[in-house]
């Protein structure tokens, strides 16, 4: 076991800064790449037999330490889950040697170890041999599925197994199983999402996300899927708030609100500015621009110590006849190569009316979200040629955007 120590000291004086990945061909990056992966399982299986050893001989102890997972997160400055997967491991490896001989040889992951030892319970065991399935021949089972499958859909086979021996205990599971959603913000403007659910109803946001993904799609869409999943969600609110369904907020429909001083709004592009959204705090002026494109406005007079003086009444902009019309003369989205359903779409001013233009069917123009953003974030712009009415997509640089090809 000494050779074992002697290993492990020198892997971690190993100095990354002299690996150096130009030195290397494109098949001795792949190589490395999945023989490190091969090491961590490996090194990971090794760990997780000494913290069940070491549990078992309560060395935390010589430490003062009250239990394992203590002594792992303050040794090994991790995390509480962490400590808790790892102490869980040790535990019941010891029951699973068709598992432990996979994860020896770095066959298996840590996370292929964590969902089958999560689910291994010694309930469980039990009920499985009250069905006649000993434990031995549930190991052969999930191990096969591990060193078949992926971490993900070995849960999803861990879980079968589960409803098949517990289905009493699957249903105590699922009615536990509370849904958590948070929203954070961060320092850069950035605003993180978190949370968990529970099979039904993350079966239902995924079906809804699904159907606003694949509703509309255009060619060239070059978004992962992960910033399409994004681009849904917002949608997806986005049209429950357009929608009317929504219940009321304090008297009243609940709206995106957004404040910004006037001269800010009326400012040319290039004039710094910043206006405040209630909840996601500071953004640009001109993305204030953008939202007022198409929403109701109230004034709100303040006097010298910024206290609100005077509140006029709401102006909506683009009422529903002339938004009518333009639906009906444009269809979609005007920006070249989309054609997101009108449903999906803002009415745009193309001569902002914080500048003096219009709100009428000649100075609106359907876009969705998504180019909306292009075209006042972006400097994108769009006109319509009057003499055939048909739309025009110019790029920051002012060269126009042209289909290739028939139009999606």
């Amino acid at each position: 076991m000494s050779s074992w120590v002697s290993v492990l000291e020198q892997l971690a004086a190993l100095d990354p800064a002299d690996f150096d990945p130009a030195d290397l061909s494109d098949e001795q990056l792949r190589d490395v790449i999945t023989l490190a992966q091969v090491a961590i399982n490996r090194v990971s299986a090794l760990q997780t037999a000494a913290v069940g050893a070491g549990e078992a001989r309560t060395v935390h102890a010589g430490d003062g330490m009250a239990s394992m997972k203590r002594w792992l997160t303050g040794h090994c400055r991790i995390s509480g889950r962490e400590a808790a997967v790892l102490v869980r491991g040790g535990r019941r490896l010891r029951d699973l040697p068709a598992l432990t001989a996979a994860y020896a040889t770095g066959a298996v992951t840590p996370a292929h170890v964590g969902v089958v030892t999560g689910a291994v319970t010694p309930a469980r065991v039990a009920a499985a041999h009250e069905h006649g399935i000993a434990l031995r021949e549930t190991d052969r089972i999930l191990t096969g599925a591990a060193l078949a499958l992926g971490p993900e859909d070995t849960a999803q086979a861990v879980r079968r197994w589960v409803a098949g021996i517990d289905p009493d205990g699957t249903l105590d599971d699922a009615a536990g199983l509370a849904r958590v959603f948070r929203m954070g913000s961060s320092v850069g403007g950035r605003h993180y999402l978190s949370g968990h659910l529970d099979p039904v109803g993350a079966e239902m946001v995924h079906t809804a996300l699904e159907s606003v993904m694949n509703g509309h799609r255009p060619a060239g869409d070059r978004r992962t899927h992960a910033e399409r999943l994004g681009d849904a969600l917002v949608e997806l609110c986005r049209q429950a708030l357009h929608g009317g369904a929504l219940p009321d907020v304090r008297g009243q429909r609940p709206h995106v609100r957004v404040t910004v001083d006037w001269m800010t709004l009326a400012a040319e592009r290039s004039v710094p500015g910043a206006a405040e959204l209630a909840f996601g705090g500071p953004i640009p002026a001109e993305t204030a621009r953008r939202l007022a494109c198409d929403a109701g406005v109230s004034r709100i007079l303040t006097g010298p110590n910024s206290l609100p003086l005077d509140v006029g009444r709401e102006h909506r902009l683009f009422p529903a006849g002339i938004r009518r019309a333009i639906e009906v003369r444009d269809v979609h989205c005007v920006f070249a190569g989309c054609d997101a359903p009108a449903a999906w779409c803002d009415v745009h001013h193309v001569d902002h009316w914080a500048w003096g233009g219009e709100t009428s069917c000649d100075t609106g123009a359907l876009i969705c979200e998504r180019h909306h953003t292009a075209v006042h974030e972006g400097g994108f712009r769009v006109a319509r040629d009057p003499g055939t009415a048909d739309w025009h997509t110019y790029r920051p640089d002012g060269t126009e955007i042209r289909i290739r090809g028939p139009a999606p």
